[in-house]
């Protein structure tokens, strides 16, 4: 299932290249520490981190854990891409999102992490 990315300010999408620059831009400020950036980015792939989540859980309450879970993936994938190759961002997210989603089932949650089981 191939899910849009509105990555526009507007809400519509523009061409390919015109998303790839917006991308690229919310992730060099992102990586910077630009809060605007970080939201823009949660936005843009907030319809995917509810997909993945409602595919691995029912409870609302376990959702609600994949999808801030899956928030923290897309900041540390900002983190650790290159810039020059937005349009590959999409592929290389998944897998930070997915880690960060698999934690939560293992008990990996902020406070787990921190002061351990």
């Amino acid at each position: 299932m191939k899910i849009p990315l509105n990555l526009g300010h507007n809400g519509n999408q523009t061409t390919s290249q015109a998303q790839a620059k917006v991308l690229e831009r919310d992730i060099l400020a992102a990586k910077q520490g630009d809060w605007n950036a970080k939201s823009n980015l949660v936005r843009t792939f907030t319809p995917l981190l509810t997909t993945l989540a409602t595919k691995r859980a029912t409870d609302i309450n376990k959702i609600n854990d994949y999808i801030e879970a899956g928030k923290n993936g897309v900041f540390t994938a900002a983190k650790k891409f290159k810039p020059g190759t937005a349009d590959k961002f999409n592929l290389f997210v998944l897998d930070f999102i997915e880690k960060e989603m698999a934690g939560v089932d293992k008990g990996g949650g902020f406070f787990a992490k921190l002061f351990g089981k």
